[in-house]
């Protein structure tokens, strides 16, 4: 029922891979588990896993691993299971967990929720966020709603999922940018006052929310997610209509 794909790299010491098959066996839910390689990344396993008709996949390991494993899953019948290692604190969020000892307690439970995710052109999913690594004030030219604006930007966040931001709608994206002061004020500024939901929070933070959009930049940017590497611009951006059944904790909201 359960298989596992583990990335051997993000465990502390070796024993740590053994303390969590032996705390799974325990408990119960034990299953076939697989390690990333280089010649086996984490998108070969999951479809590897899914061939083997497994109901329940499982990444165990930080975000590099659990979004490939996603673009697996997404529209599929197949439950998400995390384990986190070294993963950001939004995935953390996202399952309702602090730790893998915890994230092992909700797989037991295997309570299920459908969410929407974010997807690049290329075909990438992101369950958090697609952030522009910007090393320095950036011209970006952003397409969404028929329109066209451009930003001096120094942090530019398309935001699928994020604990502090309460998402108003799951088939849209929500998209914050930081310009330099003054820039939000301009055609930027006036662009944001025409959408739901669109707001100057500060004189240089923007706030947006589309379904898609598309960002271009003079040199590419690469564009991470917790932290990884994901695409990088030019680069489409859209919120999936299918659904990923991810596991979650119990007090994660429907």
């Amino acid at each position: 029922m359960y298989y596992y794909i583990f990335d051997p790299k993000k465990c502390r010491k070796k024993s740590q891979v053994e303390a969590i098959k032996d705390q799974l066996a325990k408990i119960g839910i034990s299953g076939e588990f697989n390690c990333v390689t280089s010649l086996q990344p984490a998108s070969e396993l999951a479809e590897l896993g899914i061939r083997k008709k497994y109901s329940t996949i499982v990444a165990v390991g930080a975000d590099d691993i659990i979004n490939p494993i996603a673009d697996k899953l997404v529209g599929r019948g197949e439950a998400m299971g995390i384990i986190p290692l070294e993963a950001s604190s939004e995935i953390e969020n996202i399952i309702g967990v602090k730790g893998w000892k915890e994230a092992i307690d909700v797989l037991r439970f295997r309570r299920i929720k459908e969410i929407n995710t974010g997807m690049t052109g290329d075909g990438r999913h992101f369950l958090t966020s697609a952030d522009l690594d910007l090393k320095k004030p950036t011209e970006l030219t952003i397409e969404f709603k028929g329109f066209i604006i451009q930003a001096k930007a120094y942090e530019m966040n398309i935001i699928n999922m994020r604990h502090d931001l309460k998402k108003k709608d799951p088939e849209f994206l929500d998209i914050v940018i930081q310009s330099e002061i003054g820039k939000a004020e301009g055609l930027l500024g006036k662009i944001t006052g025409i959408f739901s939901g669109g707001k100057i929070l500060e004189r240089n933070l923007t706030t947006l929310r589309a379904r898609s959009l598309r960002v271009f930049s003079n040199k590419p940017v690469f564009v991470t997610s917790g932290g990884y590497m994901l695409s990088k611009t030019p680069q489409y951006f859209e919120a999936t209509e299918d659904k990923l059944r991810l596991i979650v904790g119990k007090h994660i909201e429907d």
